[in-house]
């Protein structure tokens, strides 16, 4: 029998490490996070406000056999980043990073306001990059790491919706090459950019089948795939400094707005 709150708690044979995966409560999170058990890893299931849906993503990846420990932070304070990441490498060995956390509120060029600017740059950019650093600064000197940044189609094929957004994205995204080179040999840095995947609340379901049907393969991006996305990375020793667009092709047709508005 598992015990996920014992954070002195012996690994089994079979993990590789821990793995922490940011708002990993539901939705894409826990998909990766669940992927990160599948894949050998003992998880830390990260959480802003979600408890229970932490929780049962917790019970999930215990009936794969693997631990996994819930763990509640806002990104957003420096003091809670850092008890996170404490009790990350307690719960540890941990070896794999996965930001997954992001802010993402709609709006344009016209109407953006400097303090929306400034949060989704906190929540996208400032959070996961001081996350990788402190990651970097406790992984062991005899250990090797991985980082996934979890990004958007959109950094590779911008429109004007959700600005602010795009903009903290689309900084992370090109920072990745730069965090490849400033961490190797140690640690390798990834990105999975998806496309549409899960609609976004109150979207009607006629325009979320709208939005994927414009796409090249007219279909929406399975959360699987993201799934196999980040096995992959996890397993291929030689891969780091690139980002994976899965995107059902939606990046390769330069589009003025949105597929939300398909």
């Amino acid at each position: 029998m598992t015990d996920s709150g014992r954070a002195d708690a012996p690994s089994p044979p079979s993990s590789r490490g821990a793995a922490l995966v940011t708002a990993a409560s539901g939705r894409i999170g826990a998909v990766l996070a669940k992927a990160a058990a599948q894949a050998g890893y003992d998880v830390v299931v990260h959480y802003r406000s979600d408890a229970d849906g932490a929780q049962g993503v917790v019970q999930a990846i215990e009936g794969l056999g693997q631990r996994a420990v819930a763990v509640h932070a806002e990104l957003t304070d420096p003091g809670a980043r850092a008890a996170l990441m404490d009790q990350a490498f307690a719960f540890g060995p941990l070896r794999v990073l996965v930001n997954n956390a992001s802010l993402f509120v709609y709006d344009q060029l016209k109407t953006f306001q400097e303090a929306d600017l400034r949060l989704h740059h906190e929540v996208n950019v400032l959070a996961p990059l001081a996350l990788i650093r402190d990651f970097a600064a406790r992984l062991p000197e005899t250990d090797e790491g991985v980082v996934v940044n979890m990004l958007d189609y959109k950094v590779t094929a911008p429109n004007p919706d959700f600005f602010s957004y795009t903009v903290s994205r689309v900084g992370i995204a090109h920072m990745t090459g730069a965090l490849a080179l400033a961490l190797a040999p140690r640690i390798r840095v990834c990105g999975i950019a998806p496309g549409l995947t899960l609609p976004s609340a109150g979207w009607p379901e006629a325009d979320y089948q709208a939005g994927a049907e414009a796409t090249p393969l007219k279909r929406p991006v399975p959360v699987e795939d993201l799934a196999a996305a980040l096995t992959f990375i996890l397993t291929a020793r030689s891969l780091t400094g690139q980002n994976l667009v899965v995107d059902a092709g939606a990046s390769l047709t330069r589009r003025e707005r949105d597929l939300e508005f398909a």
